[in-house]
């Protein structure tokens, strides 16, 4: 009986392995150790393609980033809370500030990072860019704008191409629509992914621009086609935000 399982077991974890392998368009050369060589193939299979692949989507980032928390889902946010009220200073601010993002409390963060963005810090990159990501994420159009365009000026580098987008949501929050589309026409030539390109669409859909934002959508189908099969992971929020608007 115990042989019976445990091969029930193996039958079991080859099928939902191999089904991954195609259900995701992997190579289907994983198929032959999966078959061939179980618990090795098996193994192998999700330590090399399926776990970067989770860690890389925002499922699993925030799965790991969770994990230490699985027993007590406040323990990190007391802990970094506490932090703030022993220490008090502007990294530890920081840290708590991107937990309580992370937990939709939008206003408490932009507080943080506005008390930890004084005196030698108010042009520390990592506390303009979260604080113009905060403000926006808070609604705050014009002052999200405003720490962007700090942040630009005092440390060019660190105006990421993540930093470009939120500075492009933030100025299509304030209606100033005509400064947003020249920040999108810049940034598709730069962004990694397909987000900026279906934000963008987006908008211009909303603006009543149909013809452009439907060749923003093709694009970004056509962009996944062949594509590996992490990417097409990674971008389909976004791929299925164009599929539907086409």
């Amino acid at each position: 009986m115990p042989f019976y399982g445990l091969g029930l077991l193996t039958l079991l974890v080859q099928f939902a392995c191999a089904a991954h392998v195609v259900r995701t368009d992997r190579s289907y050369v994983w198929i032959v150790p999966i078959v061939l060589v179980p618990w090795l193939g098996c193994a192998a299979y999700l330590l090399v393609a399926v776990l970067p692949d989770a860690l890389g989507s925002v499922a699993g980032r925030r799965f790991a980033d969770d994990v230490p928390n699985i027993t007590d889902p406040g323990t990190s946010y007391r802990q970094k809370k506490r932090d703030v009220e022993l220490v008090g200073s502007a990294q530890a601010k920081r840290v708590f500030a991107e937990e309580c993002i992370k937990r939709g409390r939008f206003q408490d963060a932009v507080d943080l990072y506005t008390s930890a963005a004084q005196g030698v810090q108010a042009e520390d990159p990592a506390l303009l860019n979260g604080l113009g990501r905060a403000k926006l994420l808070a609604g705050d159009g014009a002052g999200a704008e405003a720490a962007f365009a700090t942040l630009r000026k005092v440390d060019p580098p660190s105006f990421t191409a993540d930093a470009q987008l939120d500075y492009a949501r933030a100025l299509a929050l304030q209606d100033k629509f005509d400064e947003a589309r020249a920040q999108y026409e810049a940034l598709l030539r730069v962004y990694p992914g397909e987000e900026a390109r279906c934000r963008y669409a987006v908008l211009l859909d909303k603006l009543g621009e149909r013809d452009r934002a439907k060749e923003l959508f093709r694009e970004i189908v056509a962009s996944v086609k062949g594509a590996p099969s992490y990417y097409r992971s990674r971008q389909r929020e976004w791929t299925n935000i164009a599929r539907r608007n086409l």
